[in-house]
């Protein structure tokens, strides 16, 4: 019960309609392709500017300092068809994953994808002698459908009516456009860079909140109120330590502990299903998870 109670884990969210709800963000990103996409039609955008501004080039991003077009290529696209793969992809797989890692840690990861696959499609094209520019944002989806695939690469999607495993997907996803592509257009090497940040990611756990959490910066100094301790309990054979280490010390017991504490604790669970699965939780991540469940009923039934 704990983790699907959770509010990051079940993708709620404070806003209303659509920027509110399950997948937020996922809707959101949406959302702003969508709207750059007929804004730039209904008012008649010049092309050069937006190649010369906003689309990724090397040229540009190398020689000219116009970083930014690491980020905004990314919500731009040549067509309808375009854009409608690339969310419809991002749609499929996204939801799930901004459910799994909470709406800021997907946010995160998303942008960062975003950057770094377009930055390896800029390093390799400086390097071409016809050097061109890129729009899309096939790289940022394809590090989101591989984050998935390497979550679930057994479960069935629905792909034109057919069944079909997560990682035939995948590998449609990523060689369909290369046996389609006649004409030279499909930045290969950006959906490569995304994939293989998508590995990266997952397998050292990049995610924002552990990288921000008080194990990679300076410790600070706090004032907690006094903690509240259990009793001390006779370990049984074959039972689980706690947080306290050693047989019938005093821990403190999860209903006090502040709120930073608990999510930090909560992360590190989670990140443990996620590699483990549910079986190898103790006593004590059980505890974490069933606290963090109350906690969260405790505020949605404050909401007016």
């Amino acid at each position: 019960m704990g983790i699907y109670d959770r509010e990051y884990y079940r993708g709620e969210g404070s806003g209303p309609a659509w920027f509110g709800g399950v997948a937020s963000v996922c809707k959101t990103i949406i959302a702003i392709n969508v709207v750059v996409f007929l804004a730039e039609r209904a008012f008649h955008v010049d092309k050069r500017w937006i190649l010369d501004w906003l689309a990724a080039s090397p040229e540009g991003i190398f020689h000219q300092g116009r970083v930014w077009q690491l980020l905004t290529a990314t919500f731009l696209h040549a067509d309808l068809w375009h854009i409608l793969g690339n969310m419809w992809f991002l749609w499929l797989v996204g939801r799930e994953m901004e459910a799994l890692y909470g709406s800021r840690d997907f946010t995160a990861f998303y942008v960062a994808a975003a950057v770094v696959s377009t930055l390896g499609w800029a390093v390799i094209q400086a390097l071409s002698p016809q050097a061109g520019v890129m729009v899309g944002a096939s790289g940022a989806v394809m590090a989101v459908v591989t984050l998935y695939t390497l979550y679930y690469p057994r479960r069935e999607i629905l792909f034109f009516f057919i069944p079909m495993p997560m990682w035939v997907l995948l590998g449609i996803y990523m060689l369909l456009p290369f046996l389609n592509d006649r004409q030279g257009l499909v930045a290969y090497e950006s959906h490569l860079a995304g994939a293989a940040f998508a590995f990266v990611f997952k397998q050292f756990d990049l995610r924002w909140s552990r990288l921000t959490s008080g194990r990679f910066r300076r410790p600070r100094l706090k004032i907690f109120s006094p903690v509240a301790f259990e009793q001390p309990r006779t370990r049984t054979p074959g039972q689980s330590r706690g947080l306290g280490g050693a047989v019938g010390a005093k821990v403190p017991s999860v209903s006090v502990l502040p709120e930073e504490q608990l999510d930090a604790r909560l992360d590190e669970v989670l990140a443990k299903i996620a590699r483990e699965g549910r079986t190898g939780l103790t006593d004590d991540d059980q505890r974490v998870l069933q606290e963090a469940s109350r906690r969260a009923r405790n505020r949605r039934s404050d909401r007016p």
